[in-house]
C-alpha cells in the first residue's frame, strides 16, 4: 500500500483545502507521511500530531545544525 503525504507551504493559508493530500506532494515547507496497512485510526494520527506539536513548541524545529534547535515563536 501507499503512504499518504499530507503536505502545506507556509504562507498558503492555514484552511484544509491549503493542505495538499497524495502519495506524493509538492510542498517544500512541510510535509507529513502516514503510513498505509499499519491500522492507524484518525484517532491516533491526531494524538500523534498533538505530540509533535508539544515537541516543537517545547524544543523548536531543526535546522541546518540539528533536530530541536530552538527558534523565535515568530
Amino acid at each position: 500500500m501507499a503512504d499518504w503525504f499530507y503536505g502545506v507551504n507556509r504562507g498558503k493559508g492555514v484552511r484544509p483545502q491549503d493542505v495538499t493530500v497524495g502519495t506524493s506532494t509538492g510542498s517544500t515547507d512541510v510535509e507529513l507521511r502516514v503510513a498505509q496497512g499499519v491500522s492507524l485510526t484518525k484517532k491516533d494520527v491526531v494524538l500523534i500530531l498533538e505530540t509533535l506539536e508539544n515537541f516543537i513548541l517545547s524544543n523548536g524545529v531543526g535546522t541546518t545544525t540539528g533536530p530541536g534547535v530552538d527558534l523565535p515563536p515568530n
